[in-house]
């Protein structure tokens, strides 16, 4: 099985695709089953804010806005 290389960088927004969340990228923090996990934030109201560790296959890059 090929590996695909994702290139997610530390403070860009993502969308988490699970939960149709746009959200942080803080770090990555393991290797599970050979995918990478990343700590995420996402905000849940006003202000207050959410962290979830998630694979960093279902975080995609939002599309550059011109």
């Amino acid at each position: 099985m090929k590996q695909v290389k994702l290139s997610i960088q530390e403070g860009a927004k993502y969308l988490y695709t699970k939960l149709g969340e746009v959200v942080t990228a803080i770090q990555h923090v393991a290797t599970v089953k050979g995918l990478p996990m990343w700590e995420v934030e996402c905000a849940i109201g006003s202000g207050t804010r959410r962290r979830m560790i998630v694979p960093a296959r279902s975080l995609m890059p939002l599309p550059a806005v011109a």
